[in-house]
Parts: C-alpha cells; structure tokens; sequence
C-alpha cells in the first residue's frame, strides 16, 4: 500500500488492469495479444514517444558519469524510465481492450442524437472545413497531419518534461494514463461509431481506416465474442468510439502543462491543439459535441493527477 501510495502510475494500472479484467469474465471474452503489424502501428504512435524520451533522459547521464560528475545512479533512472515505459504499454493494452468491447458492454448508440447535435452548430463545422480546405493548400501531404501532429505532442511533451523538468513529466505522465484509462470507461457511456456515417471528409487516409473499421464493426456486432477468437488480433485497434475524442483530451493535457510549467513553444502547442481540433471534425471522426466531452474528461484527469502526486509527496 505504501508504494501505490508514492507511484500514483502503478494504482492507476491496477485499477485499470482490474476493470477491465473483471469485464472480460463477465463478457467471456479472451485477452489478445495484437499481431506485429498492430504493434508495430501502436509502438510507434504511443510507447516509442515515451520510450525515446526516457532514452534521451539516460543519454545525458551517462555523459556526465563519463566526465565524472556526481549524478545519481544510472540503473536506477533507467530502471524508472522502464518502468514508465511499461506502464504506459500496459494501459494502453487495457485501454484498447475495453474500447474494442464496447458494443458488447453497450450496445445502444447515439449517433442519431450527435448527428443532430452537428446540424445545429453547422456553420462552425463549415467553417472549420474553409480553414482546412486553405491548409491543405500549403501544407504538403496534408492528410497525414492530423495523427502526425498528435504523435509529436506526445513526443516533445514527454520528451521536455522528463529531460527538462521531472516533476512536470510524473503529471504528464501520470494526468496521460488517467485519461486513456476514463476515457476507455467513457466510451460506455453514450457510445458513437462517428459522423462518417452520414458522409465521409476530405482526408482519404481517414475514409480508407473508417471503411475498413466499419466493416470489422459490423462483422464483430453480427458474430459476437466468438469472431474475436479468429480476428481478436488484427481487430484489436479497430474498435470504433466517438464519444468523447481522447484526440482532443490527450491534446489538452499537454497544452495545459505546455502553459502550467511555461514551455517556451507553448504558442505552436495551441496551433497544434486547434488543429487537431478542426481535423478531428472535418475528416468526420468526430461529432463537434464530442470534442469539450474530451476536454472536460481531460480536465478531471489532469486535477486527479495533480492531487494524487500531491499526496504522493507528502507521504516520502
């Protein structure tokens, strides 16, 4: 208990790590273990920014115990980055596991209603397609932005923070895992497939993914637990959950310490956040009522995270 009390990262796993146990028992479903193309794909879009962060932590000191500097013990700072490392890969495991059930936890949606929700605010979601339509005049290869700028949030947050302020990094990290673990939770609530359904965006790569999502859906929805035993595997990152968008969520964690800690890019930080913003509607991944669910999911990650490190430090 006294260590989950001080690594506030490990209670947020097992937490997590129970749910979602408990969860496959009650649904009968299997654990997967996702084939190399997928791991290859959520490797490089989630664990190598952690994993490259904490190798450039570790470059550092061991230079300066080359020059004989009195720094602290490296196998112990590159046990912590492993240690972060893991956790992340776990909860992220987790949290692709639940997303991936969701039809078979509740099935009920609510595109319908969302659908509605965007007719209202149509002129924001025409103007969101003009500015897009006059970035991808200038940006090259343009449809790749979108998941490009939000893996290099990932990156350069965890990167700074852990090189350049550690006790920023552990609330990254720490608001980070809370928000992938209650979003995962989330995606219960009030489940959506996504706008897509009633008219495909501008951005192919999106249309190709939600085509081929689409059909696994359905296929997964007609056949049930029984169809994951055969294509668990390479479905695993296929599950389809509008509501909320951890797009914007994760995003917004990282603007909000970009602007707590006074990162000096903090104005290309909220570029980027808008970005992800307009992207995440246009390309019709996301239903705009879907976005401030995600900040607000955010908002309650990151003051967990604050007060859970805040204990943590009272009690070493």
């Amino acid at each position: 208990m006294k260590w989950l009390f001080r690594l506030p990262e490990l209670t947020v796993f097992f937490l997590m790590a129970a749910v979602t146990v408990g969860f496959a028992a009650y649904l009968g479903t299997p654990f997967v273990v996702p084939d190399e193309r997928i791991r290859i794909y959520l490797g490089i879009r989630y664990a190598v920014p952690v994993a490259l962060a904490a190798l450039w932590f570790a470059i550092p000191l061991v230079v300066r115990r080359h020059q004989g500097a009195d720094i602290p013990s490296l196998s112990r700072e590159l046990g912590w980055s492993a240690l972060y490392v893991g956790v992340f890969t776990g909860i992220m495991w987790l949290h692709f596991h639940i997303k991936m059930w969701v039809p078979l936890i509740n099935p009920v949606r609510f595109d319908e209603f969302y659908q509605r929700t965007d007719q209202m605010v149509q002129p924001l979601i025409d103007g969101m397609r003009t500015v897009r339509e006059g970035l991808a005049a200038v940006l090259p290869n343009v449809d790749w932005w979108y998941i490009g700028v939000f893996v290099g949030m990932f990156f350069v947050s965890f990167t700074y923070h852990l090189v350049a302020d550690r006790r920023g990094f552990r609330r990254v990290y720490l608001a980070t895992l809370i928000n992938q673990s209650l979003g995962a939770l989330s995606y219960l609530i009030a489940p959506a497939v996504g706008p897509f359904l009633y008219g495909y965006g501008p951005n192919r790569i999106a249309t190709n993914s939600q085509e081929g999502m689409w059909e696994a859906y359905n296929q997964f929805t007609a056949n049930g637990p029984a169809w994951l035993d055969t294509w668990g595997t390479s479905y695993f990152n296929a599950g389809l959950a509008a509501m909320p968008s951890l797009h914007a969520g994760a995003a917004w964690v990282f603007v909000w310490y970009a602007f707590a800690h006074r990162i000096a890019i903090r104005p290309l930080y909220a570029v980027a956040f808008l970005w992800i913003l307009i992207e995440a509607v246009v390309t019709r991944w996301h239903y705009v009522i879907d976005l401030p669910a995600g900040m607000i999911l955010a908002g309650v990650s990151i003051w967990l995270a604050n007060r859970m490190l805040a204990r943590a430090e009272r009690s070493t």
